[in-house]
């Protein structure tokens, strides 16, 4: 089978001598200094890219604005591997709850908002095994 990105960015971790521990764990300052870091330089790199692509509109601006992307998720699933947080179930989950937006009312910009009925996704949940307190 193949892996999930989070295993490939759990490998990543282990090569780079990060952590990858089995169960949440909260971060020290520093952990979490660096995390924010990483996350807030690859967001700035994002919007650069952006701005390239809005520019330039070419296909090099594109596949370069796909690749800062890419960069982002690295960054972010790295955020909940080296926290102990099972990356994939959390997605899962946000995703089973954004689904709900399918029909949804829509913003004049065209971004679909939560209905009525909407559910949260239950994040505490999937990373301690029970709902949130």
């Amino acid at each position: 089978m193949d892996k999930t990105n989070a295993d490939k960015i759990i490998d990543f971790q282990i090569a780079m001598g990060g952590a990858a521990p089995d169960e949440p764990t909260l971060p020290d300052e520093r952990l979490l200094g660096l995390r924010r870091l990483l996350i807030q330089e690859e967001c700035a790199e994002v919007e650069e890219a952006f701005e390239r692509l809005a520019k330039e509109g070419d296909a090099a601006a594109l596949a370069h604005l796909m690749h800062e992307c890419a960069d982002l998720l690295y960054v972010t699933y790295g955020a909940m591997v080296s926290l102990g947080v099972d990356a994939d179930a959390v997605f899962a989950e946000v995703h089973r709850a954004n689904m709900q937006k399918a029909n949804g009312p829509r913003r004049a910009d065209g971004k679909v908002l939560k209905p009525k009925d909407f559910v949260r996704a239950d994040v505490f949940g999937v990373i301690y095994g029970r709902e949130t307190a």
